[in-house]
């Protein structure tokens, strides 16, 4: 599918609706592989069908908030489109959720059900969270609404939670959180089916590709990813979780032909020893998100994948603008659909409008103030900071809340972990601010090592400096067994250790 035109993205029917006429037209056609497993447009409409009929017998209905915490399964699709058949909102939770995140969340989105899978951790996270605040396991038992591979999907009402209809919101997508608490961001159908488009066009799908959907379905780019099946001859090979190790046998197995990919996800692959199956898949397309001019030409000479890149927000119907000619386009131009500001020669913040309503964000639910701070007028703030150069590409130079003053200075950390990200010895790397002595802050660098390497740290940061300008080169390094993880595979900043203790200081010597 070619979308050229806003009212080619803002028309057409709910994304459940949608699949009941694909199922009509084409039943045989593959909408998804998971494992052996085989599915159908006409098996998954009627598989959506069987799960609305358990939930509406189970009193979900209009007004119902229902958090959703499965793998990446079939059984994991048909419950999202029939929380659309139904009316529902559906709120994306990460399984592995405890204590007093998932606390938030299910406060926050005011839950008034949960999908797991039978027996699963996150149910036991939720009756322990209610023992501790209420002083009961007011959780009843699981109905089962789904079958999958030998696995039950079960429904638990929540207790004490009136639910209601929010306006205009299909779905409510929690943010990161890396800056305060995860806000939920409403997303509409219109944002869906555009966040759907968007990616279609980033990949340039062709009938009868295979889409790899590694990333988790509660993530912005595993909810596109499952939609885009509605809208184009494409197909999906389903992977419960992502495995480096495991990662290049399970494409060639699923025969896929694209691989999304965020954070690190191509510098964890390009760090793994060679393989002969890295040249032996049908991958023609790897897209995404940060890929850095280096990545871009190292993936198309050791993996001999296209790379395509974009850039979006949850907020902005995930994907703004693609770039599929070359690392020196930056992250694209913007699509029909948008216009963009940024920076013009020096770094400015990413702002975004669309050309036609219906592409931003509604709001934050319940949280007026950030709504408001977000918006500029027509114009959505991003909080990013880019230039567009004279062909109209944007060009990402990070997010402006992590950038670090460095002796008057705004350094991006973003740039420096691009650098430090391509040392032979460092696996994974972030940089954050921390206090200086004298004036504003200083920059630690914290690495992982690949296996085996064992250099002395304070060489890795003076590696950087023919690479950076003085004021770039962090001053203390610190060495980590593993980072923090996001589940799309970005290092989880807000968890890292921010003092200096146990850092080196590379300017003593």
């Amino acid at each position: 599918m070619s979308v050229t035109t806003p009212a080619q993205v803002i028309g057409g029917r709910d994304v459940s609706a949608e699949l009941s006429a694909l199922a009509a037209e084409r039943p045989d056609r593959l909408y998804a592989t998971a494992g052996d497993r085989r599915v159908t447009v006409g098996e998954l409409d009627a598989e959506v069908d069987r799960v609305r009929d358990a939930l509406v017998a189970a009193g979900v209905g209009v007004g119902a908030r229902v958090a959703v915490a499965l793998p990446n399964t079939v059984a994991h699709v048909a419950v999202v489109f029939a929380l659309v058949r139904v009316g529902a909102l559906w709120v994306p939770l990460n399984p592995k959720l405890r204590g007093a995140p998932l606390a938030h969340l299910l406060d926050d989105s005011g839950a008034t059900h949960l999908v797991a899978e039978g027996g699963a951790d996150v149910v036991g996270a939720v009756v322990a969270d209610l023992r501790e605040r209420e002083g009961a396991a007011a959780l009843g038992p699981g109905v089962a609404v789904a079958q999958d591979a030998g696995a039950t999907t079960d429904l638990w009402a929540l207790p004490g939670r009136d639910g209601g209809a929010v306006q205009d919101t299909s779905l409510l997508l929690y943010t990161s959180g890396t800056t305060g608490p995860p806000k939920g961001v409403r997303v509409s159908q219109t944002m869906l089916r555009a966040a759907a488009v968007g990616a279609l066009e980033v990949t340039d799908a062709r009938p009868g590709d295979v889409l790899y959907l590694w990333e988790p379905i509660f993530h912005v780019g595993g909810a596109q990813t499952l939609l885009m099946p509605l809208y184009a001859d494409v197909s999906l090979a389903l992977a419960r979780r992502f495995t480096a190790s495991g990662f290049w046998a399970d494409v060639v197995r699923t025969g896929a032909t694209h691989v999304h990919y965020l954070g690190g996800i191509l510098q964890i692959l390009l760090g793994r020893p060679p393989s002969e199956l890295e040249r032996r898949h049908r991958v023609r397309v790897a897209w995404g998100a940060g890929a850095t001019p280096a990545i871009w030409e190292q993936c198309r000479e050791r993996f001999g994948v296209a790379v395509h890149e974009c850039y979006g927000m949850t907020e902005t119907s995930s994907i703004v603008t693609v770039n599929k000619e070359g690392p020196g386009q930056g992250v694209g131009r913007p699509l029909p659909w948008f216009d963009v500001r940024a920076g013009d020669g020096a770094p400015g913040e990413i702002l975004v409008r669309p050309t036609v309503p219906g592409l931003l964000t509604p709001g934050y639910l319940g949280n007026p103030d950030a709504s408001a701070a977000a918006r500029d007028g027509d114009w959505f703030r991003t909080g990013d900071h880019g230039t567009l150069d004279a062909g109209g590409n944007l060009h990402f130079h990070g997010r402006a809340s992590d950038s670090v003053r460095v002796r008057g200075e705004n350094v991006s950390a973003w740039q420096v972990e691009d650098v430090y990200g391509r040392h032979p010895d460092v696996e994974r790397c972030a940089v954050v601010g921390v206090a200086a002595d004298v004036g504003e802050q200083e920059m630690l660098l914290v690495v992982t090592l690949r296996d085996g390497a064992e250099p002395d740290p304070r060489s890795v940061v003076a590696w950087g400096a023919d690479h950076l300008a003085p004021f770039q080169v962090p001053r203390y390094v610190r060495v980590l067994d593993e980072l923090p993880l996001t589940p799309s595979q970005r290092v989880a900043k807000h968890r890292l250790p921010r003092g200096t203790d146990g850092a080196l200081d590379c300017a003593q010597r």
